[in-house]
Formats: C-alpha cells, sequence, structure tokens
C-alpha cells in the first residue's frame, strides 16, 4: 500500500513538473514581433509616389516569425509582404500604399497577424489629400 501511494506521488510530481517546464519553455521560445514604428504621417500627398511607406519590423523572439495576413481598414490602403519565415533576430519589411483618389484627411489601420505572441499588432498611417 505505501509503494503504491509513493509511485502515484512520483508520477503526479513529476506530470507537475512536466507541465510546468513545458509552459516556460514555450514562453521562452516564441516568436516575438517588434515595429520600428507603428504610427506613420504622410503629411500632404500630392503625387501616387508619394503614397507608399515600408514598416521595418524584426523578429525580436527565439523562433521563426510568419506573418500570416495583413488587413487594413479599408480597400484605399493596400498592404504587400513576404510570406516566408523570419529567423530570431533579423528584421524585414512590408509595404503599405495609400490610394490618393481618396481626397482630405484619413487615419488607417493595419493589423498584422502572425503567429507572435502579440498578434494582432495594430497600426496607422495617416495624412491629407489636397482637393485640387
Amino acid at each position: 500500500m505505501k509503494k503504491s501511494i509513493i509511485l502515484i506521488f512520483i508520477v503526479v510530481f513529476s506530470t507537475i513538473i512536466s507541465i510546468i517546464i513545458k509552459r516556460a519553455l514555450e514562453e521562452n521560445y516564441v516568436p516575438e514581433i517588434s515595429f520600428e514604428i507603428k504610427k506613420y504621417d504622410f503629411d500632404t500627398l500630392t503625387t501616387q509616389e508619394e503614397a507608399d511607406v515600408y514598416f521595418v519590423f524584426g523578429n525580436l523572439g527565439k523562433k521563426d516569425l510568419k506573418v500570416y495576413d495583413i488587413k487594413t481598414s479599408c480597400g484605399c490602403t493596400i498592404p504587400a509582404w513576404n510570406d516566408g519565415f523570419l529567423k530570431p533576430y533579423e528584421k524585414d519589411s512590408f509595404k503599405v500604399t495609400y490610394n490618393i483618389e481618396n481626397k482630405g484627411y484619413f487615419i488607417k489601420e493595419i493589423m498584422v497577424y502572425s503567429n507572435s505572441k502579440t498578434s494582432p499588432d495594430r497600426l496607422e498611417v495617416m495624412g491629407y489629400v489636397p482637393f485640387e
């Protein structure tokens, strides 16, 4: 009887320790996205060539980072990104283009979906297109 209680204790104890170690490793070995800037002000846009911005981001985590999707608050803001993996401590960028056919002041939201622990990450572009 005593041996079975000791055996049950050892099994339960080692299971708890295994769970704790697994969670600690998962938290320490995940991708972590970091952006150089999260908001960009175009100021006044007069030509379509001025309406591009590159958001530079890095992987501060210890596992490969993957950007799965980038969604914008409207169809006038168009993202373009690489669909590959970003190794730990590497940097990359993605382009966002604003369509200047839309006149007036604007603030547009960009949501970056990745396997980072902070996903989705919110970015913003703003500016003004004159009515001419």
